[in-house]
């Protein structure tokens, strides 16, 4: 039996189901863990405020990296060409459903209750560096997105560790996917795509 082709709309609906998945079991355990969440330090509009800045830094980063020639580059090229027709037939509605439900769903997962529940077994860096390492390899699609994921993953717990802002961390993640899916789905020669095309055909 062939495996069936996946479509937009498949794509859209397996990510839904992943990410509700992953709302389950972080409501779940919280519920049942009754970890002690960490209280939230200062504002927490200033932390929405750094939350959005934080995502628009990074992605600048991560498109200047992409952008770069050389190995790095070209790598991260052709991990963007692997990634393309997943989203490239996404509408702006589907992106903005899909980054929101990444940004909520899994900081509730990873940041407020695993990487918090795991910080009562040992210390904090302990809980922070394991909630990162599975929440990279949730994404495993390569060593290298797996590279890029696990830095993610980290700069995330650290924000969430020190500020205790779970809001902060959802904004901070949802429109970095925001970004990242959007641009792309709707304009990958941004990120040198025509290039890395070439190469994978090559």
């Amino acid at each position: 039996m062939q495996d069936k082709p996946l479509t937009t709309a498949r794509v859209f609906r397996i990510a839904l189901i992943s990410q509700a998945a992953l709302l389950l079991l972080a409501l779940l355990g919280l519920w049942l863990s009754a970890v002690q969440l960490p209280a939230v330090r200062g504002n927490e509009v200033t932390w929405i405020i750094a939350g959005t800045m934080a995502a628009l830094a990074t992605y600048a980063v991560a498109v200047f990296l992409t952008r770069l020639p050389g190995s790095l580059g070209a790598s991260l090229r052709r991990l963007c060409a692997l990634l393309h027709p997943l989203f490239s037939g996404f509408s702006w509605g589907q992106i903005a459903v899909v980054a929101l439900a990444a940004g909520i769903c899994e900081e509730l997962f990873f940041r407020v209750f695993l990487q918090s529940w795991l910080m009562e077994f040992g210390h904090p860096l302990w809980g922070l560096f394991t909630a990162s390492l599975l929440f990279a390899l949730l994404h495993f699609a390569s060593l290298l997105y797996f590279t890029v994921t696990l830095v993610m993953g980290l700069l995330l717990g650290w924000f969430y560790w020190s500020t205790g802002s779970a809001l902060g961390v959802m904004v901070w993640h949802g429109l970095y996917d925001l970004l990242a899916i959007g641009m792309l789905a709707k304009f990958p020669h941004l990120l040198g795509l025509e290039s890395a095309n070439r190469l994978r055909s090559g």
